[in-house]
């Protein structure tokens, strides 16, 4: 697991769903205000530069993580280009309707005038390596940016959970 950014006034929510069918999958991951960064933190995968991962881990025994699933920098998703640069220097969009490879389908990373990381992720389907749920706290989400030149870290932390079985996962964390 790497060591992440947070801010003491982070703000982060996670819902998971597991569905016995594989079908209805459903990951999403949002921190409303994450730790400060800068645009050479969050990179380049608009040009295809860099690659990002998202993460799932536990405190179970189970191997970690729990879920790993990545983008590619660059492609095309629906005859369109999959990255998009946000409006201004702040970051950057992914789109991927088709949740091809690893089920994620969208991304959404800035920065705010202050610096602060705005994150969303989310994923969908069947495509979606979800592992059992019924998670060990605390439980840890984390994105990872890397390059050549190096790899960010962006993480939220969840210490209980509003609910939490083998189907579903709600928590708002730090």
């Amino acid at each position: 697991m790497e060591p992440c950014r947070a801010s003491a006034s982070q703000r982060s929510l996670l819902r998971l769903r597991l569905d016995p069918a594989g079908k209805k999958n459903l990951l999403k991951w949002k921190i409303v205000r994450g730790g400060n960064g800068s645009r050479a933190d969050i990179r380049n995968p608009v040009d295809g530069n860099s690659s990002l991962a998202v993460c799932l881990y536990d405190a179970s025994a189970a191997p970690q993580p729990l879920l790993a699933s990545g983008l590619v920098p660059g492609g095309t998703c629906d005859a369109k280009p999959c990255w998009k640069r946000l409006a201004g220097d702040g970051g950057y969009r992914y789109r991927n309707r088709a949740a091809t490879p690893d089920g994620l389908t969208n991304l959404k990373l800035r920065l705010t005038g202050g610096g602060e990381v705005q994150l969303v992720v989310k994923g969908k389907g069947g495509r979606l390596p979800l592992a059992s749920l019924g998670l060990l706290m605390p439980v840890r989400m984390q994105l990872l940016v890397g390059d050549a030149v190096g790899t960010t870290c962006w993480g939220s932390s969840f210490t209980s959970a509003i609910r939490n079985d083998a189907g579903m996962f709600r928590a708002n964390g730090s």
